[in-house]
């Protein structure tokens, strides 16, 4: 609502007075100002925002809201709206001076009204005539909290949380107890839990007779035996227990069927009026009360409670029927004694005056008519042979839903238990187990084991009851066993864990197993050998549990003579199995009057143990110089593995012939000697092993934890991993502990492999080692031969499932042999083929022949003077050719030769390097003017530039290896290119270079596989016919010839009288022969556009920088490009004709450079 100034107020009062405002016959009608709402405080503004000035209003319609029901102009609605809004007018609306105010802005009711109005009148009102115009959707200025307790109020409400009664009892706690006041008898039924909205006001209670039981009062209860009245209903707690005592029915009444339960509860309540404004402009208007209202609820809940029962004694009705037993019966509760006269139930405080029942020949009494309770019947005597009298009371409650049974076993006191253990084994005709003890003619494999430990546990308290140890063909015998204890008995064996687990459990057949391991302690057994490993001593070692702890010390029997080391299990690795496991219940293979129970038994199978070995090898040596290798691959025992039984057999691996065998590596002696200041450049050998671990197992996988590697203390360690690329480098990077010192022999690494092999899998390691230049003299020096030892450190091993598994390798102690004494090596060990170097007795070697390449003797005008540029037997050498094999770096190895009287050379000694061979000639004999290198084909020598070991091609052709150098050929030339009778030389040696060539530490390709060592031998290293010819030059002959080319005269007034053009043949041309035109004399048209376009044509590839165009001159007076040629044939004279040595090509380069 907007506040109006008070001009506008007054102005529209006097406009509203000159009006009648005529309202309906019927309609109560009332005037309200804008003062009325401010100040009385039942008034309600309906509509936010709009004004008022003071206006007559009429009455369309009062509602009354009782609860969630809403009643008014002759409509009827429930509806959780109501609920809500008579919540909101629940709630005093206030003044204005309670919230600050000068208007209705402020006041919570009012703005929860505004809020919630308009959606009460959509779900509610539009049902009581209240139209969609007399609220408008504008909400008010804030959210009230008496909006949010309205809404629980509200669902409360709905979930009849206020006008409900609920039944909270449990009725499996109902007990029926029988008691006496005064003469009468009362039984007190209960606990009862309702909850209520205010007050209880009556309660009554149904039979299955449809009457009313006769209520003497309502109680708590205090204690076990005592309670207290409550005086009157109303004083029952909503949500606290109470019983209810009812008077004894003697009518027949044997069911409590229904109980009906009524209350008070208090709802809100409200009446509205809703006044519509008779002016348009002017807001609707709400005048509420509101007030609480107590109204009546009830409710009705179904019970089946007894008060009178039946209750059968059962004395072991199983398969032995005692008849003839005698009990008395005692209520508990009220300590007095059943007593049956004519089928009429009574109850005596005397003992003696109860009856005694008798159990008939199905060892049963039954006793009907009994108030519900609970009772305990007391053995009186028990003819039967052989048990004894129950002297405590058996009770039973009688339920509220049936018979109550009570079963009171016999008191057989001792029955004998009894069993074998017996290891499984595979039968012939199956190949397999089939988890019986001999159950066919072919099972006949089975072995009955003796020790083994038994015992009987008391599962309630894990104590041992009795213990055996199986004997006489695995039996064992358990005698005096309580029969009252074999429920709470089960049989558990004790045996090695490591050795045996059980077989699958057949508890349905005498010959099959009855217990089993325990899940959860066969996984704990095994995370105690989640690491094996050595110890310091030779035949001990420890396992370690899943946290790397120390759990269990092992001892092994060692055989130097067959290279083993076998586990000594004198049962230091106990783990039960108990019947428990296969549900396997002692009591329920009982029968009464049965003397002995049989048959259970434990059925075990031998565990599978895990072998690992292990196979090294020498894998290859890979030698460096000079920026050059060459890997040299042996690992004989892996490319021969049928000869060497896989590598893994220890009589082959330790015998003669492999346990001895070595490897020979020369190494040249010119690399020996090679010093630089560079030391990568100096020799080195990498040498690299190969070890490879294999699992054995049939089933099991295991993970080799690390290996330890003894190597020769001059090695140092490069690199461990798990393969090697085709340049012999280790990839797959495995960790390790680095170099570690052992003895004044070997060094030792721990690598890290957690490799995880399958059964009759593998894994393989890579291990590399470095030799120095300075090593390999010492090694040469003091002729060593480098062992290498290595041996499996710890392992792990696991199930098929990948779960840890108990296992300790059948042949073998991890970390327990010594490096050189190979009586201590097992299978998980192996000593790699020792490595000798020694010098090599060959050098590398280079021969070729200096020839002079045959020719024609013959003068033949314009033909090049040029041989076939290849040796041929019969061809000349050159002696004293200076010979010079020279590395192409500064300061570079030389190595020189002279030819021989046959033109040969021999250079050897040279190391590893990339060369260029010069061969340096001319003498009187053969000067560099008139002799020069021999033809090299092009092609040959682009390929052979590129190509480092172009030696190695086609080396039986014998083809010219060398070209002269250019410059000096240049400056020969030059020196001769004018030939007077003063002309002299000044050069007189030219060298001749080959192409580089790469030379590697061997002759054949970089890689090379090795033979053993007694196949070994030097290698031959010999570069063959490097070869340089020379040819003579082109003689040359001079002649001069003059002829008249043109002829022309010319008188002297200018008159041409002889103007002609005579070709080589003397034919003489006036005129061209194609056109006619003048030959003498022709201008070229256009000559000057011609150059203009020539030069345009030019730009448009630039980078050519020499073109010649071939161009027409049209009919029509146009240039026609015909072809542009970037090599055109330009005429030039022959050298050889002309004498002239000076090419056209400085003409053209003046202006390509340009």
């Amino acid at each position: 609502m907007s506040k109006i100034k008070k001009l506008a107020v007054l102005c529209f009062m006097i406009l509203l007075g000159s009006f009648v405002i005529t309202n309906s016959v019927n309609a109560e009608s009332k005037y309200f100002s804008y003062n009325d709402l401010c100040y009385n405080e039942t008034l309600l503004c309906a509509q936010h925002h709009q004004s008022m000035y003071g206006s007559t209003y009429k009455l369309i319609t009062e509602i009354n809201i009782t609860g969630n029901k809403s009643t008014g102009n002759g409509a009827t609605v429930e509806s959780w709206h109501n609920a809500k809004l008579a919540a909101i007018l629940s709630n005093k609306r206030g003044t204005l001076e309670n919230y600050g105010g000068s208007d209705v802005e402020n006041l919570p009711v009012q703005n929860a009204i505004w809020n919630y109005l308009g959606t009460w009148r959509s779900e509610v009102g539009y049902k009581h005539g209240i139209k969609q115009d007399f609220v408008n959707n504008s909400k008010g200025n804030f959210n009230t909290s008496i909006e949010t307790e309205a809404e629980e109020y509200a669902n409360n409400y709905k979930n009849g949380n206020l006008t409900q009664i609920t039944d909270k009892t449990d009725k499996s706690k109902i007990k029926v107890t029988q008691y006496t006041e005064g003469n009468e008898q009362y039984l007190r039924v209960g606990p009862f839990k309702y909850e209520f909205p205010e007050k209880l006001s009556e309660i009554n209670v149904i039979t299955d007779k449809n009457s009313k039981m006769e209520i003497k009062c309502f109680e708590k209860r205090i204690n076990d035996n005592q309670y207290s009245k409550y005086s009157n209903i109303n004083q029952i707690k909503s949500g606290n227990e109470f019983y209810i005592s009812v008077k004894m029915p003697t009518d027949g009444t044997s069911q409590i069927k229904k109980i009906t339960v009524k209350g008070k509860a208090n709802v809100k309540h409200v009446t509205i009026k809703f006044w519509e404004s008779t002016s348009m402009s002017q807001q609707n208007l709400l005048q509420y009360n509101y007030s609480n209202e107590e109204i009546d609820i009830n409710q009705t809940f179904d019970y089946n409670i007894k008060i009178l029962g039946v209750i059968k004694v059962n004395k072991d009705n199983i398969k032995i029927k005692l008849q003839g037993v005698g009990f008395y019966v005692q209520n508990k509760d009220t300590k007095k004694w059943v007593k049956v006269e004519n089928d009429t139930v009574s109850y005596t405080d005397k003992k003696e005056d109860a009856t005694e029942f008798i159990t008939d020949k199905n060892g049963e009494i039954t006793i009907k008519n009994l108030v519900v309770g609970t009772y305990v019947a007391y053995e009186t005597k028990n003819p039967n042979y052989g048990y004894e009298i129950i002297k405590e009371g058996q009770e039973k409650s009688i339920t509220v839903d049936k018979t109550a049974e009570l079963q009171i076993p016999n008191k057989q006191k001792y029955i004998r238990l009894s069993g074998y253990v017996w290891v499984d084994k595979v039968f012939s005709k199956q190949a397999s187990r089939n988890d019986l003890y001999k159950d066919n003619d072919y099972d006949s494999n089975d072995i009955l084991l003796d020790g083994i430990t038994v015992r009987l546990i008391d599962k309630t308290t894990g104590k041992v009851v009795k213990e055996a140890k199986t004997a006489d063909g695995g039996k064992y015998l358990f005698t005096d066993v309580l029969v009252d204890e074999l429920g709470n008995y089960h049989i558990e064996f004790e045996y090695d864990g490591l050795t045996y687990t059980n077989v699958i459990p057949h508890i349905d057949k005498d010959n099959g197993s009855k217990a089993a391991e325990n899940s959860s302690v066969r996984d704990e057994f095994n995370k105690g050998f989640s690491v094996i490993e050595g110890s310091t001593e030779s035949n001990k070692g420890i396992t370690k549990d899943s946290a790397g702890n120390p759990k269990y010390d092992l001892n092994y029997n060692i055989d130097k003579n067959k290279h083993t080391s076998t586990l000594n299990n004198t049962g230091l690795y106990p783990i039960t199995a108990n019947t428990n496991e296969t549900g396997y219940v002692i009591k329920d293979h009982f029968t009464p009057g049965q003397e002995e129970i049989k048959y259970i038994n434990l059925g075990l199978y031998e565990r599978e143990q895990p072998d690992i070995a292990l196979v090294k090898d020498l894998y290859n040596v890979n030698v460096a110089i000079n920026g050059y290798n060459h890997i040299y691959e042996y690992a004989n025992r892996f490319n021969n593995q049928g000869e060497y039984g896989d590598g893994f057999n220890v009589g082959v691996k330790f015998g003669n012939k492999y346990g001895n065998m070595s490897y020979t590596r020369a190494i040249y002696e010119a690399d020996k000697e090679y010093t630089s200041s560079d030391k990568s450049k100096e020799l080195k050998v990498y040498v690299t092993y190969k070890i490879s671990m294999k699992n054995e197992s049939s089933n099991l996988q295991v993970q080799v934890n690390n290996i330890v590697d003894y190597y020769d203390s001059n090695y140092t360690l490069i690199k461990t991993g798990t393969g090697i690329d085709e340049k012999g480098n280790v990839t797959g990077d495995i960790s390790n502990s680095g170099s570690q010192s052992y003895n004044d022999k070997y060094q030792k690494v721990i690598i890290n492999t957690n490799s995880k092999i399958e059964h009759n899998k593998s894994a393989d390691v890579y291990v590399q080692f470095e030799l120095n230049r300075d090593a390999v003299l010492k090694i040469l020096n003091d002729k060593e031969n480098l062992d290498n030892v290595v041996e499996i450190n710890s392992y792990s091993v696991f199930d098929t499932d990948g779960k840890v598994y108990a296992g300790i390798d059948t042949d073998s102690n991890p970390g327990n042999a010594v490096p050189g004494d190979k009586t201590t090596y097992e299978d998980d060990t192996d000593s790699a083929p020792g490595l000798k170097l020694v010098v090599a007795d060959k050098a590398r070697e280079m021969t070729g022949k200096v020839f002079l390449d045959s020719t024609s003797n013959e003068l033949k005008t314009g033909e090049v003077r040029q041989g076939d540029g290849m040796y041929t037997d019969g061809e000349k050498g050159i002696k004293d050719v200076k010979v010079t094999l020279k590395e192409n770096i500064e300061s570079g190895k030389v190595y020189e030769a002279t030819t021989d009287e046959n033109g040969d050379f021999y250079i050897s000694g040279y190391i590893p390097g990339d060369y260029t061979l010069t061969y340096t000639w001319g003498d009187k004999e053969y000067t560099v003017q008139n002799y020069k290198g021999t033809v090299y084909d092009k092609n040959r020598y682009d390929a052979n530039v590129t190509n480092k070991e172009w030696y190695k091609t086609d080396v039986d052709t014998r083809y010219t290896d060398a070209i002269d150098n250019y410059n000096t050929r240049e400056k020969i030339d030059d020196e001769i290119a004018e030939v007077t009778n003063k002309t002299a030389t000044t050069i007189d040696k030219m060298d001749s270079t080959t192409p580089t060539m790469g030379i590697s530490v061997e002759y054949t390709t970089t890689t090379t596989i090795e033979p053993t060592t007694d196949k070994f031998k030097s290698p031959d290293f010999k570069i063959e016919n490097i070869d340089f010819g020379i040819v003579e030059r082109a003689r040359q002959d001079l002649a001069l010839r003059k002829r008249v080319n043109t002829f022309k005269v010319t008188l002297a007034n200018g008159q041409v009288i002889a103007d002609m053009t005579i070709d080589e043949k003397g034919n003489i041309y006036y005129k061209h022969p194609s056109s006619g035109c003048d030959i003498v004399g022709f201008k070229v048209p256009r000559y000057n556009e011609l150059e203009n376009f020539i030069s345009t044509l030019s730009k448009v590839v630039p980078s050519i920088r020499y073109v010649g165009w071939d161009v027409v001159l049209n009919d029509k007076g146009e240039f026609i490009v015909i072809e542009g040629n970037q090599y055109p044939g330009v005429f030039q004279v022959k050298p050889s004709i002309s004498g002239i040595k000076q090419g056209d090509l400085p003409k053209y380069k003046k202006y390509m450079d340009i």
